[in-house]
């Protein structure tokens, strides 16, 4: 029998949107609940990677985004005499070659838009005061209202996205590990009169010393360092002219800093969960994992976890998958998570340090690592969350094609007709992508019958014009045919030849119920016919 009670989503960050945005976009009825009494203000969480980019684009929010957003092209790091190396992110393999800078205000505005378009909304200064598992499944939640009135509510799963502060983990009793660092920073969103590039995130590096200033557009920067002072976030934020002085210190480049509209102080913790679900309860976001904002990796991994969870999650729900389809959200965000956490822990550790030995190995070294290219285009994918992959997940089937593996993210490909392949993704579900020259009979189709109710199929032809990062899948594809099966959030599934799709029907077997035709609950993106020049299955 198909749960229909909605899934309750504690916390309207990032995080809680997107699982918000994802699930009843899906027809998964959702109740959005946040503490707080209405929506932030106040910019946060800045950038935007590609692989987030990547995924939100389909969803509808990424051309406001984009309007919004100022592009960044490089990370320069400066040392006490000048410019040491720059890491290049049109180097970034995807059509999102840069970092987008928007402040959290309007992420958040943007997803909060698309929710209400799907006919959904938050309560605010709604809080969560009590979770119980019953025997029977479900959850049970109690919501404490602002005038103090006390639900009782009871939901199919819950979602706590509430940030580091989460009560659905302190009641789970979810030991949260890690440590707070020892360096205390301060934060400041500023106008800087200075010769700053304003599509470059600038970071000066000294003997006892850091500074990062993130261009914002129109000569706004926010501007992260170390606090000489090392307060903590309940000091009185630091004055622009405790700002300028830090800046001085560390930064060769000369400027006024002018305008603050807000500062602050804060230590970095660096923790996250060793499980990610318990029963019905998922943990997400800054409740399952908190660190450096080095990179800026923070939200965008918050978002990432929901796009991972909530297919599986609507699955389920629709009776389409394997309940054992759940477990998996552990299994392959985990891994991601306890690397994000120990590269973003070294990262600030050397950049804060206030060894002179450390500054000058690292005033050395640094150009001439990041002058080779092999080392900028390993730096850039990490950076921009691509080089994420589950090869190791549950979900990956032992299948590939050319250097693409089970698992990894598949290349946003340029298809003939001149869209490309994210845009025809079926984000519901698994989608079948057929490569085969013209007039090809599909014989696949026979044996993937019982699944054609479960899967969306589209034949496609790839364009000769693609990314240099791109070339050897696409050309695999081209000189072999192929089918690949993709998953909604962009990871293959499965890949088999033409003649021979074992290997994507065992992997169906695995998790999804066969449906007829004519009960599927896919959309079909508008723009599917434009791709494959032919109609689909």
């Amino acid at each position: 029998m198909i749960d229909t009670r909605p899934v309750l989503i504690v916390g309207a960050g990032p995080t809680g949107l997107t699982a918000a945005v994802e699930l009843s976009r899906m027809g998964v009825p959702v109740r959005v609940v946040d503490r707080a009494p209405g929506p932030a203000t106040t910019s946060r969480a800045l950038a935007v990677h590609a692989r987030t980019l990547e995924l939100l684009a389909p969803r509808g929010v990424g051309d406001e985004l984009l309007a919004l957003g100022n592009r960044v092209r490089a990370t320069t790091l400066h040392g006490r005499g000048g410019r040491l190396a720059s890491m290049r992110l049109d180097m970034v393999p995807s059509h999102y070659n840069y970092i987008l800078m928007v402040p959290q205000s309007e992420t958040e505005r943007l997803l909060r838009e698309r929710l209400a378009h799907q006919g959904g909304h938050v309560e605010q200064g709604v809080e969560m005061v009590d979770l119980a598992q019953p025997p029977d499944g479900g959850v049970h939640a109690v919501l404490r209202h602002p005038d103090g009135r006390e639900e009782a509510v009871e939901a199919a799963f819950l979602i706590s996205a509430e940030g580091a502060h989460s009560t659905a983990r302190r009641i789970l009793n979810l030991p949260f590990a890690g440590r707070a660092l020892a360096q205390g920073f301060a934060l400041a969103d500023l106008r800087v009169d200075a010769d700053l590039p304003e599509d470059e995130l600038s970071i000066f590096l000294a003997p006892d010393g850091f500074a990062a200033a993130f261009p914002m557009g129109g000569h706004r920067f926010r501007l992260m360092a170390a606090d000489p002072a090392d307060r903590d976030k309940d000091a009185p934020p630091p004055s622009l002219a405790e700002v300028q002085a830090i800046y001085d210190h560390v930064s060769p480049v000369p400027a006024t800093l002018r305008d603050l509209n807000w500062s602050s102080h804060f230590r970095v913790n660096s923790r996250h969960l060793s499980t990610l679900r318990v029963g019905r309860v998922f943990l997400g976001g800054d409740a399952a994992h908190v660190h450096s904002p080095a990179g800026g990796q923070g939200m965008n991994a918050g978002i990432q976890d929901m796009v991972n969870l909530c297919w599986k999650l609507a699955a389920v729900l629709h009776g389409r998958a394997t309940p054992a389809l759940l477990d998996t959200y552990q299994a392959e965000r985990l891994p991601v998570i306890a690397a994000l956490v120990r590269a973003t822990e070294r990262t600030t550790q050397a950049s804060t340090s206030r060894s002179p030995l450390l500054y000058q190995v690292l005033a050395h070294l640094l150009p001439l690592t990041l002058g080779r290219e092999a080392v900028q285009r390993k730096a850039t994918r990490t950076l921009s969350q691509l080089a994420v992959h589950h090869r190791r997940g549950p979900l990956a089937s032992d299948s590939r094609l050319g250097p693409l593996r089970a698992g990894d993210r598949v290349p946003d490909l340029m298809l003939e007709g001149g869209s490309r392949l994210y845009e025809v993704l079926d984000l519901n579900g698994p989608t079948l992508f057929a490569v085969a020259p013209h007039g090809t009979a599909p014989v696949w189709r026979e044996a993937l019958r019982r699944w054609q109710g479960a899967v969306t199929e589209r034949r496609f032809f790839v364009h000769a014009d693609q990314l240099d990062a791109d070339k050897e899948v696409a050309d695999a594809l081209r000189d072999r045919g192929g089918l690949l099966l993709v998953r909604p959030d962009g990871h293959l599934a499965a890949a088999a030849p033409i003649t021979d799709p074992t290997a994507i029907a065992e992997w169906l077997t695995r998790w999804f119920t066969p449906r007829p035709p004519s009960t599927t609950t896919a959309v079909v993106p508008a723009t599917s016919g434009v791709a494959s020049g032919e109609p689909d299955a």
